[in-house]
């Protein structure tokens, strides 16, 4: 057995390329297959007022780079921000990702077009007519049967104005929102039973059909690449979610992301019983 996890394989190795006297052609390499650019959903800085920045990754056909949790394999792009004196930025705002299979293993991640956004904040004291510039250095990997680590520095001027308008970017925001996981809904009933294999999953609206899919925020905690087999209860569904190999102790709560047929998706923290604490349950 590899005693190592694919994901560390695969860390470890685009450690080393980054390392290599060569690592300045990777960057070559990865911009043949996806673009990026940094995009801003105002045309201006307002005093004051929150801007919206995003990274845009334009993805070749099947080509593609990862969540927030990558899965079996993989990094996430990791982003520096560098904003004049006084500015804040927020955290990533992640779309929710679609679950890429290659042989036994299974990322997540992103095809095509996906829009990393944060929030901005200017300070108050900005003067009207001067431009503020806003950089961020990318460092990301793409793969497609092959791995290739990438970096890139993007950089933009924004005037500072009175009042924005919506910049042409602003479709990509729009579609970028509609991916996001919302909170959970106040009238679903979530649970979940550890058994000695798998999480077993409860989710209970009227409204909730099959199939299910849920993404675990936090890295060898179920089997990535083991089927989520779901089945119809009163009310809702029942996830199996079969336990990762790596896992060592348990767990008090399962963290993620449920994505329904819809396409809706959901941020969800799921209290775990354990057998005993469920038997007692049970009982109750």
């Amino acid at each position: 057995m590899n005693p190592f996890p694919p994901r560390l394989v695969v860390f470890l190795i685009c450690g080393v390329w980054f390392m290599l006297p060569t690592a300045a052609s990777s960057q070559g390499k990865a911009d043949e297959h996806t673009t990026l650019s940094l995009v801003t959903e105002q045309d201006a800085l307002v005093r004051g007022r929150q801007l919206w920045v995003g990274i845009r990754f334009d993805l070749q056909e099947g080509w593609h780079t990862y969540w927030t949790n990558p899965g079996d394999s993989g990094e996430p792009p990791r982003i520096e921000w560098q904003l004049p004196t006084g500015f804040q930025v927020g955290d990533i705002q992640w779309p929710h990702p679609v679950r890429l299979t290659l042989a036994s293993l299974a990322d997540y991640g992103y095809e095509d077009e996906v829009v990393l956004m944060a929030a901005v904040w200017p300070p108050e004291r900005l003067n009207e007519g001067e431009s503020m510039n806003i950089t961020a250095q990318v460092h990301y990997l793409v793969c497609h049967d092959v791995c290739i680590p990438g970096q890139k520095h993007l950089e933009l001027s924004l005037p500072v104005k009175a009042s924005a308008a919506f910049s042409p970017a602003r479709p990509l925001f729009v579609a970028a929102r509609q991916k996001l996981p919302r909170p959970m809904p106040r009238n679903w009933k979530v649970s979940a039973t550890s058994t000695a294999d798998a999480f077993v999953v409860t989710l209970k609206t009227d409204k909730l059909a099959k199939p299910v899919q849920f993404f675990p925020l936090h890295a060898e905690q179920i089997e990535n690449a083991a089927p989520q087999n779901s089945t119809e209860v009163a009310g809702g569904v029942r996830l199996h979610l079969k336990k990762s190999e790596h896992l060592r102790k348990p767990i008090a709560r399962l963290e993620g992301v449920v994505l329904l047929a819809s396409g809706d998706a959901y941020l969800v923290r799921i209290p775990v019983a354990q057998p005993r604490e469920a038997h007692t349950q049970s009982k109750n």
